[in-house]
């Protein structure tokens, strides 16, 4: 039960990296569409899911090898910090409407763990 918890507890900063890109990047697509009321928000939120989704699957491995190569992040104490920092940077940065490239702060957040480390 404990090791489910902690578990659980790790997962959450990815869950929160995967909602602040998803919002930012959601943004950034069908911001204007939804606000002239062009589509749904209901609709732009299932196109978003499902491509976010897919293209998580189809190219996640090739960015997942380039972020390994940029620095080594051997402790899950390390993997959650850089995904909680990450997710926060960019959460504060869509919600004060200004641009955010999640890539920097991803980028940002692991050169902040080998500093600290």
């Amino acid at each position: 039960m404990e090791l489910l918890l902690v578990t659980s507890f790790f997962l959450s900063a990815g869950l929160f990296m995967g909602w602040s890109l998803g919002a930012n990047d959601a943004a950034n697509i069908f911001g204007t569409a939804v606000g002239t009321k062009m589509i749904r928000f209901t609709v732009a939120a299932i196109i978003c899911s499902a491509f976010v989704i897919l293209g998580a699957v189809v190219g996640g491995t090739g960015t997942s090898d380039t972020l390994g190569e940029l620095g080594s992040i051997n402790a899950i104490a390390g993997a959650f910090a850089v995904s909680a920092s990450a997710a926060f940077t960019v959460l504060m940065m869509t919600k004060r409407g200004l641009p955010v490239s999640t890539s920097q702060a991803i980028v940002g957040a692991i050169i902040g763990w080998n500093i600290f480390g």
